[in-house]
């Protein structure tokens, strides 16, 4: 493929891959905050058993005065008994009570004796309001377990005289929950891509009916100016088939080339169109049997300004409106209408040119006889590097003309040696 004519995606195959990315963003953003809010839902409801497992269990035997002093032994060991009496859940790993002040009264497990103070969750501003809130709190979690913090209050006065730290075991929850789990990272994504699927389709057809219509303007379009061409061409008996002939040259050298089926097909429609703009040429110099005078060659050449302003408007690729404005430069810079040199020069552009002078210079003109294949091929060598790109030059003569099966006679003199050939 030759630079400059890269494959682009079209509408649809960007919307295809713009969607399908956002579908699947998506799918993972909504799926991870809904595990993320049931696991949240079900940690907080688990807490809420938790605590009431507990209250139920320790606020009845506990009174105001138990949080004044230092807390007793036996009231310890009853805090034990009725642990074991009660059979709290085997999911609760630890129960503390901590006074106001910060001072751990109770734990139903050995606790270091380095543990003189609550946690600085319960002393900081933060952790106090959460200490003295209305409802319990979950102060953190993590897989194995949930650390809830439950306040105490003395009956009918709503001061605040500790608060219960209980540490639940979340292992079998997390074991429940990653049924759910699967459920979700299944049900979610399965269900974005049926609706991405549903929208991608009606997309697709939407599409087509577009794409069919713009084809449909398109050929509208392209059999009006190709009528225009034609009658161009059916003035001049010589050159009849003139766009035609430039076609079928321009199709085979881009064909050389490796052009893609896209640039293909806007050379193909710029070769039938080149002329287009000899419409607005007054017959008397489009058809005048002597050579033209400086100020009809001024006419003459306005012929691509003109094509390209028919064409400007239509429904046709911009690459097709450019080769027909430019097919008249030459690599040297001295062409027009717009004195571009060398690779400035869009390549379909110089395409046309060397098909187009191969075509007219082995065409019998009123003010001259056609050239033979060696001539013209003498001409396209000696004008390249100033009039025609030197490579598109060689590729046309190498690969092209020995292809046509009109040209076929002359594959012995195109054979020569190129200096043989320069001196016909």
């Amino acid at each position: 493929m030759m630079p400059g004519m890269p494959n682009r995606l079209t509408l649809l195959q960007r919307f295809t891959l713009a969607s399908a990315l956002i579908a699947l963003v998506l799918a993972v953003t909504l799926s991870l905050v809904t595990v993320r809010v049931i696991t949240a839902f079900a940690v907080q409801d688990e807490a809420h058993v938790a605590t009431e497992l507990v209250l139920r269990t320790f606020a009845p035997q506990l009174h105001p005065e138990d949080f004044r002093e230092t807390f007793p032994p036996e009231r310890g060991r009853l805090l034990d008994a009725l642990l074991r009496a009660h059979g709290i859940s085997d999911r609760i790993l630890r129960v503390r009570l901590w006074r106001a002040d910060g001072e751990l009264l109770y734990s139903n497990t050995p606790e270091p004796e380095s543990l003189a103070a609550a946690p600085a969750d319960l002393t900081t501003p933060e952790g106090y309001r959460r200490f003295v809130g209305a409802r319990p709190g979950v102060a953190e979690a993590s897989p194995a377990q949930a650390r809830v913090f439950v306040p105490v209050q003395a009956d009918g006065a709503g001061q605040v005289l500790g608060a219960f730290e209980i540490f639940y075991d979340l292992q079998v929850l997390n074991q429940r929950l990653g049924y759910v789990r699967r459920i979700i990272w299944l049900v979610v994504p399965a269900g974005l891509f049926i609706l991405y699927a549903s929208v991608y389709v009606l997309v697709q057809r939407t599409s087509r009916q577009l794409q069919k219509q713009q084809a449909d303007l398109v050929n509208a379009h392209l059999g009006t100016f190709r009528a225009l061409a034609t009658a161009i061409d059916a003035k001049d008996s010589y050159t009849g088939d003139h766009s035609l002939k430039v076609t079928d040259l321009a199709e085979a050298l881009g064909g050389a080339l490796g052009l893609d089926e896209g640039a293909l097909a806007d050379l193909h429609v710029a070769a039938r169109l080149h002329d287009l703009g000899k419409i607005a040429v007054p017959d008397a110099i489009l058809m005048k049997r002597t050579p033209l005078t400086p100020e009809e060659f001024t006419t003459m050449r306005g012929h691509a300004e003109a094509g390209y302003a028919i064409l400007r408007d239509a429904p046709l690729a911009e690459a097709v409106k450019l080769a027909v404005r430019h097919n008249h430069e030459r690599w040297d810079g001295t062409g027009y209408p717009s004195g571009l040199a060398g690779e400035a020069i869009p390549l379909c552009s110089r395409i046309l040119a060397v098909a187009d002078a191969y075509a007219a210079m082995t065409s019998d003109r009123p003010y001259r006889r056609a050239l033979d294949p060696t001539e013209a091929v003498a001409e396209l060598r000696a004008h390249a590097g100033t009039q025609f790109d030197p490579t598109l030059v060689e590729v046309f003569i190498r690969s092209v003309l020995l292809t046509i099966p009109a040209e076929r006679q002359y594959n012995e003199a195109l054979a020569r040696p190129r200096e043989a050939v320069a001196r016909q």
